[in-house]
């Protein structure tokens, strides 16, 4: 009975561990949805695929990584961020972005798991 203890014991400890390690998509969102408040393109794009699906003001491309971070800093660079409000869904999340300017943008961008790594594979600002 003692033995039994002590594995369920180790086991919960590594279950937790494990949890705090790796993360979990809501987690990554929430890094994620900082960085877009602060207008943080760099940290944005450490969670981007090699290629993402860019929809720009109503322009939609395949982007490399580099590309689509160049393009999130020059939107950054115009439109400084003062809010951004979030929903999260599976996978899905969208929000509204607030600008210092006073203009609003919706941003909505896919988190997928890809080789237990949670990455953007679609982001949109429009």
């Amino acid at each position: 009975m003692k033995r039994l203890i002590y594995i369920l014991i180790i086991g919960l400890v590594v279950l937790l561990c494990s949890y705090s390690l790796f993360g979990t998509g809501e987690e990554v969102s929430k890094k994620i949805n900082q960085s877009i408040c602060l207008g943080q393109s760099g940290a944005i794009a450490e969670y981007f695929a090699p290629e993402v699906s860019l929809d720009y003001l109503g322009s939609e491309s395949m982007c490399s990584k580099g590309q689509t971070e160049v393009v999130l800093r020059e939107f950054f660079r115009q439109n400084r961020p003062s809010q951004f409000l979030s929903t999260t869904g599976s996978g899905l999340i969208t929000g509204n972005l607030t600008t210092t300017s006073g203009k609003s943008y919706r941003v909505r961008y896919i988190l997928k798991n890809v080789d237990n790594k949670e990455v953007i594979t679609y982001f949109c600002i429009n």
